[in-house]
């Protein structure tokens, strides 16, 4: 089932709501394992934070697909408790 969100009329690029294995510690960080697009799940590769707002953590990672390391925005929202991807067309 794919979903899209928008978070406010500020948003110019709409995300799809994705599934994702992460690992939470007694800290509170996190870190993403596995993504899910399309009904397959990727394994995330590396992962650096790029930016970190009040209610928001965005991940610049590097996704194994089809034994290549892809580029990937994965965006957790903490009060909601969601990840998101940027929607493309490769993604519907």
């Amino acid at each position: 089932m794919n979903q899209i969100l928008s978070l406010n009329s500020h948003d110019y690029m709409p995300m799809q709501i994705v599934p994702v294995i992460a690992s939470f510690n007694d800290n509170g960080q996190i870190k993403p394992l596995y993504v899910g697009i399309n009904n397959e799940r990727y394994k995330i590769d590396s992962y650096w934070v790029r930016r970190s707002f009040s209610n928001q953590i965005e991940f610049n990672c590097k996704v194994i697909i089809n034994d290549t390391l892809i580029p990937l925005i994965l965006t957790y929202y903490l009060k909601e408790c969601i990840w998101t991807i940027p929607f493309t067309k490769e993604t519907t």
